[in-house]
C-alpha cells in the first residue's frame, strides 16, 4: 500500500482508489495535452515535434496509470500496471531523440550518430529491464538517463551557444521534475488526502508547462 494513501471514495456504486492521486493525475495530463495542442505550429520541425510527441505520449501514459494503476487498480489487478510503465518509456524515448535533432548542429554529426546508437540500445534495454524485473524501476533509471543526462546536458550545451529559449525552458523544466521527484523520493506527504504522489504531480505538471513554453517559444533561427 502507498504510505498516507488516498482513502477509498464510492460515487454511487462506483469505486474509485487513490481519489486525489488520478485527480491530480488528471492535472498533469491536462497540461501534457495542452502542450501538445497549443505548439501544432511547430509541427513542421523535427527537432521539436519529437518534443511536442513527448508531451502527448506522457499524457497518454499517465492517462493509462490513473486509471489502471490508480483509480481502478482493484479491477484491473497489479500486473496491469505494465501497460503504463510501457507507455511510460515509449513517451520519454521521444524526449530522448528530440534533444538529439534539436542539438545536433552543437554537437556535430560524429557525437550525434553516436549518441543515436547508444540511445537506440538504451531504449531497448529500458524495456528489457522492465519486463524482467517487472518493476517501475526500470522506468526510473530511463527517465532520469533521458531528462537529467541527455536532455540537462545537450541542452545546456546548445544554450550556450545559440541561447535558445526552448533549451533554457527544458533545463527549468527538469529541475522542477527533479522537485517532483524528491517528494516521490523522501515520502512528502501533507495528509492521507495530499500525499506525497499528489505533490509530485502538481511538480509534474509545473515541469510540463514550463517545458511547453519552451517549444511554444522556439525560433527556427536557432537552427541554422
Amino acid at each position: 500500500m502507498t504510505p498516507f494513501q488516498n482513502p477509498t471514495i464510492y460515487l454511487g456504486g462506483l469505486r474509485i482508489d487513490e481519489p486525489i492521486t488520478t485527480l491530480t493525475d488528471f492535472l498533469f495530463i491536462g497540461v501534457c495535452f495542452y502542450g501538445f495542442y497549443k505548439t501544432k505550429a511547430f509541427s513542421g520541425y523535427r527537432e521539436v515535434n519529437l518534443y511536442r510527441w513527448f508531451f502527448l505520449l506522457t499524457g497518454f501514459s499517465s492517462l493509462v496509470a490513473a486509471v489502471i494503476g490508480h483509480a481502478f487498480l482493484y479491477y484491473f489487478g497489479w500486473e496491469a500496471k505494465i501497460y503504463g510503465w510501457v507507455t511510460g518509456i515509449i513517451s520519454v524515448s521521444f524526449a530522448q531523440f528530440a534533444v538529439l535533432y534539436h542539438t545536433r548542429k552543437t554537437i556535430g554529426e560524429t557525437v550525434f550518430k553516436t549518441l543515436y546508437i547508444i540511445d537506440i540500445i538504451e531504449v531497448i534495454a529500458a524495456f528489457i529491464m522492465t519486463f524482467v524485473m517487472y518493476s517501475f524501476t526500470a522506468v526510473e533509471i530511463h527517465t532520469a538517463y533521458v531528462l537529467v543526462i541527455n536532455v540537462t546536458i545537450l541542452e545546456y550545451m546548445h544554450y550556450k551557444r545559440t541561447g535558445s529559449l526552448l533549451s533554457k525552458y527544458m533545463m527549468y523544466g527538469v529541475g522542477i521534475a527533479v522537485i517532483a521527484v524528491m517528494c516521490h523520493v523522501f515520502k512528502l506527504a501533507i495528509s492521507v488526502w495530499f500525499n506525497h504522489l499528489d505533490l509530485s504531480h502538481i511538480f509534474m505538471a509545473a515541469s510540463m508547462y514550463v517545458m511547453y513554453r519552451g517549444v511554444a517559444n522556439f525560433k527556427a533561427t536557432e537552427l541554422k
